[in-house]
């Protein structure tokens, strides 16, 4: 156009191209302040906690703190894989939110963003990229499973049953009266001084029973199963889980050198939970090693998941019955795991193998359940639980 305003010398195409030249400068400027006006922010559910397989949401909220309104914008963000997003113009001052379905199919620590915002110009003759650095950690636990029924015992003598020393932490419920014969060490002075009576202190015959939760990790060849895995990570989460609801002290603990200390609130359960979030199969002890290791620290019970075929197993169940210790193992038939359907004489040699460690543990002492595959955890709730040796 300038060329033309030279050759022909009219002073509206050399008004006209000079309007022309100004217009991607104009675009600069106003898809800059543009694009520095957007904000991205990322948020999920207040208190969300994910699991694997269960749908949730991320919200991104995009806003405009220009007065001038924005053409067409485009999100792209890692969630964790990229997505890409289309949004109607954002209006000065204005503000849109997009909800984005989120399903993990496997446990673990993800990372989301970051995040690119694309502007353009109100001409549409400059695209502008903005990004946005920020980065929303998600936790996705194990798959849990509810376990009604799962034995595990609180001693011999029924809950709330109380008497002058408690067996266990002597674990403080209430003031009576002084009775003749009553242990003087529980006498509550201060009573006596306020009121001009006597009152003792009265202690739950049995506190609430410590249960250690135990998980086999260790690698056994070179090919790892992870079906297999996962259902051994989802059935400590599971228990755990029970252990928690049921409002007895709890900690994890695994081959591979992970674990927690006891606990019962809820800090303690999520510690145990992430825990088990990241939790890999690596070389190690066996797990009637790992546990035996801790005797003196695993509390009233013990609940041992167990995935190998664990030779030592049966000894470690034999010591910690003498110990008094209460055992619960959860055996998971790695055979119809590594086993291809149809394998005939194979399957058959491996399940009898199988059966006959049961045996043996349940010989000792030990109270067997079993998980095959494809029915998993779930196998455990309902008539599963009954199916060997369970109460």
């Amino acid at each position: 156009m300038l060329f033309v305003a030279r050759l022909i010398g009219t002073t509206q195409f050399h008004q006209f191209a000079y309007a022309l030249l100004a217009l991607p400068l104009a675009s600069l400027l106003l898809g800059l302040l543009n694009s520095r006006s957007i904000r991205l922010s990322r948020t999920l559910p207040p208190g969300a906690r994910v699991t694997v397989g269960n749908p949730t949401r991320v919200d991104l909220l995009l806003s405009n703190g220009s007065r001038l309104g924005t053409s067409g914008v485009g999100v792209v963000d890692r969630l964790p894989e990229p997505r890409g997003f289309e949004v109607s113009p954002l209006r000065g001052g204005g503000e849109t939110r997009i909800g984005v379905p989120l399903t993990f199919a496997r446990r673990g620590v993800y990372e989301l963003g970051p995040a690119e915002v694309r502007v353009m110009d109100p001409f549409g003759l400059l695209r502008f990229a903005r990004r946005f650095e920020e980065r929303t950690e998600v936790v996705v636990y194990p798959k849990i499973y509810a376990l009604p029924g799962f034995p595990l015992r609180d001693g011999n003598i029924e809950d709330g049953v109380r008497g002058s020393i408690g067996r266990r932490g002597d674990e403080f419920a209430g003031l009576r009266e002084y009775r003749r014969g009553d242990d003087r060490r529980h006498i509550y002075w201060k009573s006596l001084a306020r009121t001009g009576e006597l009152f003792v202190k009265e202690f739950a015959l049995h506190a609430p029973q410590r249960y250690t939760v135990a998980l086999d990790l260790r690698r056994e060849g070179l090919r790892t199963v992870v079906d297999e895995v996962e259902d051994a990570v989802s059935c400590a989460a599971s228990v755990l889980t029970h252990v928690w609801r049921g409002r007895r002290p709890f900690r994890l603990l695994s081959t591979g050198g992970d674990g927690t200390e006891f606990g019962s609130d809820a800090a303690s359960y999520w510690g145990a939970m992430r825990t088990l979030a990241t939790a890999r199969v690596e070389g190690g002890r066996e797990l009637g090693e790992a546990v035996l290791e801790e005797q003196g620290r695993l509390g009233e019970g013990v609940v041992l998941i167990s995935r190998t075929r664990g030779e030592g197993l049966p000894a470690c169940v034999r010591k910690l019955r003498g110990a008094g210790i209460a055992v619960v193992v959860v055996a998971l038939a790695t055979y119809t795991y590594r086993t291809p359907p149809g394998s005939g004489g194979a399957a058959q040699s491996r399940e009898s193998e199988f059966l006959r460690a049961v045996g043996r543990l349940e010989t000792v002492g030990a109270t067997v359940l079993i998980v095959k595959n494809p029915v998993g955890v779930a196998g455990l709730s309902g008539r599963g639980m009954r199916e060997r040796g369970a109460v």
